[in-house]
């Protein structure tokens, strides 16, 4: 069994991150060096020469394949820890396997790690302004653990309390507000808003591959254990 988790979640990372990576590279990557072109102009007055200068030695994958190499890294890490996540969810139920039944947990994942976060912390160009790192990734886990929770207990829970209690935890980290921001940006808002948006879609259809692969491949490897 741990050998079928771990296989399915290697293929479906894997194959999630090839295509997910392709679409970044199209849609998301163009966004993400026009910001940096503000974000350069805006060092370049804000610290000077000398700060400046430092700040263009600090290192930075190159333009082209090696910053779609590093990216597709770090797509496959996330693509294959998110899958083995969602196996691991799913090994509770093997009697309801497959694609289509990956797909909602993958929906499930996109709703507690991107889109719960992301009405607090959208997604942000460089460049923009933003809050403190430390209390913006407090932030960030307790969202995503409550909202994970509060999913859990509205569809698993057997009754009326327990699916109340997901909806509170739902709302609560929403209720205590995200941390804000502060300083100026010379980012467009159009930019800005645009890169947003593609992003938790691009993120959607990231975790339904995920969910998708996952579902499919820990169904077919199984099966193909119980053939020999």
């Amino acid at each position: 069994m741990i050998f079928r988790m771990f296989a399915a979640a290697l293929a479906a990372g894997l194959l999630a991150a090839i295509l997910i990576t392709g679409l970044q590279s199209i849609i998301t990557t163009p966004m993400i060096l026009q910001a940096e072109v503000y974000e350069a102009a805006d060092t370049s007055h804000d610290h000077g020469t000398t700060d400046n200068a430092q700040h263009e030695t600090d290192w930075m994958p190159e333009q082209g394949m090696e910053r779609l190499f590093y990216t597709f890294l770090a797509n496959c890490g996330a693509g294959v820890g998110f899958a083995l996540l969602l196996i691991v969810g799913m090994s509770f139920n093997l009697g309801a396997l497959g694609g289509g039944r990956g797909v909602m947990w993958g929906i499930g994942g996109f709703a507690a790690f991107t889109l719960a976060p992301a009405l607090g912390l959208p997604p942000g160009v460089p460049g923009l302004a933003v809050p403190d790192e430390q209390i913006a990734q407090v932030w960030w886990v307790m969202t995503t653990v409550l909202s994970g929770v509060g999913l859990a207990a509205m569809v698993f829970g057997k009754s009326y309390v327990l699916k109340f209690l997901g909806m509170v935890l739902l709302v609560l980290p929403h209720v205590l507000g995200a941390p804000v921001g502060s300083g100026e940006s010379q980012v467009p808002a159009e930019l800005a808003a645009r890169f947003s948006a593609s992003s938790i879609v691009l993120s959607a259809i990231f975790w339904v591959m995920i969910g998708y692969f996952s579902g499919l491949l820990f169904w077919r490897i199984g099966e193909k254990f119980r053939d020999t």
